[in-house]
């Protein structure tokens, strides 16, 4: 794997000048959970002002609309996107019109592990949720936030669960996330032991094609040349991106804030996928 073809940048505005869409991670890219990264959204709002266009992809299982609002919070207005897709609202969307009467029975038992209490997920769906995972038909992982002994804790609560043969819809499909005090498990973590486990998961999110097709066809986008990738996942960010041969930008904060250029190469050859392109910040030229 030939890692002189990838292009380090300094700033944004070399990719200005090349791509008219940007497909941007929201967490390890522009925030961080909590508080959003220096320059990031000056950085969106000059991609906006030179004529592109920023369309916000996120792994989070949350809604479109539960997301935007928490760009808001953090200091990221209508100025600095146009549009956000969040792999929960593709989720919902392929529930609601595609899976629910063919993959699974309307009406079918849905036990819904979310942060935060957050029923978005299965709201407005022929689904009907049910209290413990022992009585579900669909188990639906839109979220969780978990230190080792939460995973573990978890996991050991969906055994009888696998043993079932239950599909698992995961609508989140990162493995690390950001918790109040640093990183943790996340989703994606509980459908990979779960299918290690021989249970059936169905993923929805990066670097699945499903969010991708999703934004191509509702934002008009015909060349695939005109698009980039920004994020902070090698494994899901700029795998998704390449596989669906767009350019990809991978960004040195979030995830690979303290990964060195040695484990940075490990990881190229572990998920056999490179960026066109690295950052180390999301920041426009001063």
């Amino acid at each position: 794997m030939n890692t002189n073809s990838i292009t380090h940048l300094d700033h944004i505005d070399d990719l200005i000048q090349r791509y008219r869409f940007f497909l941007v991670d929201q967490f390890g890219v522009l925030h961080n959970g909590s508080e959003p990264y220096p320059g990031a959204a000056e950085a969106l709002r000059t991609v906006k002002r030179s004529g592109g266009r920023v369309i916000i992809i996120s792994n989070s299982g949350k809604r479109a609309s539960v997301n935007k609002r928490r760009m808001h919070s953090l200091g990221f207005g209508e100025d600095c996107f146009d549009e956000l897709v969040s792999s929960g609202e593709v989720a919902w969307n392929l529930l609601k019109h595609k899976f629910i009467g063919s993959r699974f029975a309307a009406g079918a038992n849905c036990y819904v592990l979310s942060n935060n209490d957050d029923r978005g997920a299965v709201e407005g769906l022929e689904l009907t949720e049910v209290d413990t995972a022992g009585k579900a038909q669909l188990i639906l992982l839109s979220g969780q936030l978990l230190d080792q002994q939460g995973l573990t804790s978890l996991c050991e609560s969906l055994e009888s669960v696998v043993e079932k043969n239950v599909p698992c819809v995961c609508t989140n499909p990162d493995k690390v996330a950001y918790g109040p005090h640093g990183k943790v498990f996340s989703s994606g973590a509980v459908a990979q032991w779960y299918e290690a486990r021989g249970g059936e998961v169905i993923w929805l999110g990066k670097p699945h094609a499903e969010i991708y097709e999703h934004i191509l066809a509702t934002q008009g986008i015909h060349n695939r040349r005109e698009v980039v990738c920004v994020g902070d996942s090698i494994e899901h960010d700029i795998k998704g991106g390449a596989g669906q041969d767009l350019a990809t930008v991978l960004v040195r904060t979030g995830i690979n804030d303290h990964v060195s250029e040695d484990e940075l190469q490990q990881l190229y050859l572990q998920h056999e996928v490179m960026p066109d392109y690295v950052l180390p910040a999301f920041s426009a030229h001063a």
